[in-house]
């Protein structure tokens, strides 16, 4: 997924402020400095950015009519908006669930008794090839993909939500398999779990199949800011796993990138989505006794 408060095309270390980095020569320079006011325009008739200059106008005509209380509340929402959309914040706070996991490379994983795919990376669809749309966290089943490419494991388990389409039961799991086949994994390396509730289902599920395998150590495919929750869900369970993150949403995975201002859009609005997602989650799994945090 592409970051959109990374800026377009690549910055040098001293960039920053609004502008993009003006290549050497002067028509890319112009061109860029065009490019970018165009983008920034164009947010402007996105619904984030009408909301946001609506906003704005609002809290002037209060002032002007002497609301100021309620101007300044509704000038507090323009600021919101602006940092959560418009700067580079919501990708730093997701990055810091994503940093931990950053540099891990599916070749120097170590072998491990089976590979273990979270779900939420698939979902059915009418029209896409085998019947499977990829989600936003499609990059999970390249990488459980991967790993078995380079027999990193014999067996892939399979996880993921229970699902329905015109009618029909459509299990993540299932679907997954048969994309997954397609792509040449092994139909018989492959155990569906069928539908789970969350995350602490399908380590439930794991653990039975460790127990009546033998399994030691399995490698845990899910995207890098759910990592932490994931692997202190599993190892709360005994299960000892080796993290392989993928899905890296901000520049922890895409490249450095300066502070960014600009035009409030949507993307930093889904970051601070999924941020919120793992730091409530993590508190919910720690107050029903599903997680272990790690040692410090």
């Amino acid at each position: 997924m592409a970051n959109r408060t990374g800026g377009f095309g690549k910055r040098s270390r001293k960039a920053s402020g609004i502008f993009p980095p003006a290549p050497r020569d002067g028509p890319r320079s112009v061109a860029g400095v065009l490019s970018f006011f165009l983008r920034q325009t164009l947010a402007l008739f996105a619904p984030v950015g009408l909301l946001w200059v609506a906003l704005i106008v609002l809290a002037v005509l209060l002032w002007r009519r002497r609301l100021r209380g309620f101007a300044l509340s509704v000038g507090g929402l323009v600021l919101g908006i602006t940092i959560i959309g418009g700067t580079s914040v919501p990708g730093l706070l997701l990055g810091s669930l994503e940093r931990p996991y950053a540099g891990v490379k599916a070749e120097d994983l170590p072998v491990a008794d089976a590979v273990v795919l979270l779900g939420g990376g698939a979902q059915a669809s009418r029209y896409e090839v085998a019947g499977v749309h990829l989600s936003a966290a499609g990059d999970r089943l390249v990488m459980a993909a991967e790993l078995m490419r380079l027999g990193k494991a014999p067996v892939l388990v399979l996880g993921g939500a229970w699902g329905q389409l015109d009618g029909r039961e459509a299990p993540e799991s299932h679907l997954t398999k048969d994309l997954l086949t397609r792509w040449g994994v092994p139909a018989g390396a492959m155990l569906p779990l069928g539908p789970n509730r969350d995350t602490h289902d399908e380590a439930l599920k794991v653990r039975a199949l460790a127990a009546e395998r033998g399994w030691q150590r399995v490698l845990l495919v899910t995207s890098a800011n759910h990592m932490r929750r994931a692997s202190a869900t599993f190892r709360h369970l005994g299960i000892e796993v080796t993290p392989a993150p993928c899905n890296f949403l901000t520049s922890v995975g895409t490249g450095r990138v300066p502070f960014f201002f600009g035009v409030p859009g949507s993307d930093g609005f889904a970051k601070v989505g999924f941020w919120l997602h793992e730091e409530i989650g993590w508190l919910e799994y720690w107050r029903r006794g599903w997680l272990t945090p790690p040692a410090k």
